[in-house]
This record gives structure tokens, C-alpha cells and sequence, in this order.
């Protein structure tokens, strides 16, 4: 970022993300451009707003640029003024990440990873659009001055292409939750390679694979790993079957406790135009395992949001939950 940039703020101000537009802004003289809360939900504006006040860099979550992928009616060669487009937050479907960078061939696209605990601590600059119907990109490498690395279940330090958890060490990370020190415990351990003299370690909860460039794949939460009928099944998966639906425009995948099968699990899909159960059923079925397809599909026109952007999962969750017992 340099002095000449106009940057967008459009995180609110208790969101993680908007600590970048603020002192990043600050730190480069550049000048910083407040978005109106409200813009967010109309695609079309936000795109006039960008050419508006040429922003030249934009920092958001993803579902606010799949919206505008979907309805913003943009050509190739959209929204010339910006050079870089971070994005960060949730997973960024592929088909809608492919085709924006496709209609914005001069932008830098790079994908930020981090909880709050560590603001982020990993980035990935997307070489070129991703195949629609591919994997989630990288969420990348250890950024300056912080350390990142792999567990097992046991706590121990895994080799590159091994799945564990992905802990990060360096200034960026937090010194504790405020007047919660058992949480505290939970997430800043001592560094298994160093237990003695090493500083502490945050435990995001996240499920990584490093692979062979160095590069991490970002697999999803621990928590969002089931049992279903004996098979463990990451829930991330699913939605990436989900979105691959040219029709789909996001999804959320839920688990619902049951006492026969561990869990059952439903999905929400928002969708631009109406899909049948079956050729959703017929759709799954071609790229994950029959045992991890949802057993219900709800269709809806949009997902709920939070006041951070993303999808209420929570709120699903608690949905999801009052329609298996209705039915």
C-alpha cells in the first residue's frame, strides 16, 4: 500500500478485518473511504461506489463479492481502479472467485487468513483463476515475523501433508481473553518445540495440510468435524459440493444431534434459480461419498448474515434443529 491508494473500510469496527484498512491506511498516508453499512446489500451500488470513489484497494468477506459476481451485473475489465482485492474471513467459493478474477484480469487477488487471535497470520496471492469446479484455494504462508505450524491429535508437531491443527506463534497474537483465563489456557499453550523457553502458542482450531510448495490447505473447523453413521466427515466438504452447483450461490452445511446415526445433517443453500432435492441429491453424489450427502436440503433466496458479513451459522444451527423436530 502507498500514499496514492484509496482504501475501502468496510468491516465494522468490532471485526478483525477492519484493523487492516485503519492502520494500514494510516501507516501509508493512503486515504481511507468508509463504506456505508447499508451498501453491502446491494450489489449493483457497491460497484458504483468502488468506481465512485476509485478504490484501489478493497478488503472484505467473500460473500460480499460472490453478491456482486451474481448481481452486479459486471463486464470484463470491471472496476479498473482497483489493483489489489484482499479478501478474508470464510472460504471463497471457487466458481465465483474464478469468474471475478476473470472479469478483473488487472487486479492482485489475494486470500487472508487468521482468526481474531492473531489478526491474520497466513496470505495467499492467487497466481490465476482457479478451475470453477475446484478445490478451495490455499489459504498460503506464515506472513513476516510469525510462526506457523501443524499438530496431531496428541499434540505433536506433523509432518508437510499430514492433517492437524494449524497454531501460530509471533507479535500478532493475543495475550489472553479478558477476564477468561480457563479459555485462555485452552488456546494459548506452551510451544511443544521449545515447551522450556518458547513463547506461547495460539491453537486456532483449524484443520490444515501443508503441502508441497509450503502452502497451506485450509480443510475446515475441528468443530465442524461429525460422526454420521460411524464415518467421521468434515462439513466443509459438503458445501464445497454444495457450491459447485452452478446455480447454488452459498450454502451452510449443519449437523443436527441424533441419537441413532450421531448426527444428521442438513444443508441451507441459497440459489438464483429453483432446484429440484433430487438434482441436488444426483449432484452431490458426483463428487462426495453417498454417506456424506444431507439428508435434507432447504433452499432459500439468501442466508443469514451477521454483523460481521458472514453466514449466521449459529442461527442455522438453532433453525436447523426446530425443523427436525417438526418433521
Amino acid at each position: 500500500m502507498v500514499a496514492d491508494d484509496v482504501v475501502s473500510s468496510h468491516a465494522p469496527l468490532h471485526f478483525d478485518l477492519s484493523t487492516f484498512d485503519l492502520y494500514a491506511a494510516a501507516r501509508a498516508g493512503a486515504t481511507l473511504v468508509l463504506v456505508p453499512p447499508k451498501l453491502s446489500v446491494f450489489p449493483v451500488e457497491v460497484a458504483k461506489f468502488i468506481d465512485t470513489h476509485q478504490i484501489t484497494v478493497w478488503y472484505s468477506v467473500p460473500s460480499i463479492l460472490t453478491m456482486m459476481v451474481e448481481h452486479a451485473n459486471l463486464q470484463p475489465g470491471a472496476l479498473p481502479s482497483i489493483r489489489n482485492l484482499l479478501f478474508a474471513g470464510e472460504v471463497f467459493p471457487t466458481k465465483y472467485l474464478s469468474r471475478l478474477m476473470k472479469l478483473m484480469p488487472h487486479a492482485l487477488f489475494a486470500n487472508l487468513y487468521g482468526p481474531t487471535e492473531t489478526n491474520v497470520c497466513t496470505a495467499y496471492t492467487v497466481p490465476e483463476p482457479p478451475p470453477e469446479d475446484g478445490p478451495t484455494i490455499s489459504i498460503g504462508k506464515a506472513i513476516g515475523n510469525v510462526d506457523t505450524f501443524v499438530i496431531d491429535d496428541e499434540g505433536e508437531v506433523v509432518a508437510p501433508g499430514t492433517v492437524g491443527e494449524l497454531l501460530v506463534r509471533g507479535p500478532t497474537v493475543m495475550r489472553g481473553y479478558w477476564g477468561d483465563i480457563e479459555r485462555t489456557r485452552q488456546r494459548l499453550v506452551t510451544d511443544p518445540r521449545d515447551p522450556d523457553f518458547g513463547d506461547p502458542v495460539y491453537r486456532t482450531g483449524d484443520l490444515v495440510e501443508e503441502m508441497p510448495d509450503g502452502n497451506y490447505r485450509f480443510l475446515g473447523r475441528r468443530d465442524h468435524q461429525i460422526k454420521h453413521r460411524g464415518y467421521r466427515i468434515e462439513l466443509g466438504d459438503i458445501e464445497t459440493a454444495i457450491n459447485a452447483h452452478p446455480d447454488v450461490v452459498e450454502c451452510a452445511v449443519v449437523a443436527v444431534p441424533d441419537e441413532f446415526v450421531s448426527n444428521r445433517i442438513k444443508a441451507f443453500v441459497a440459489v438464483k434459480a429453483e432446484i429440484a432435492d433430487s438434482e441436488m441429491i444426483n449432484h452431490c453424489a458426483e463428487l462426495i461419498q453417498k454417506y456424506m450427502i444431507p439428508e435434507t436440503f432447504y433452499f432459500r433466496e439468501h442466508l443469514p448474515k451477521t454483523s460481521r458479513g458472514k453466514i449466521d451459522r449459529q442461527l442455522l444451527g438453532r433453525e436447523a434443529i426446530e425443523l427436525a423436530a417438526a418433521e
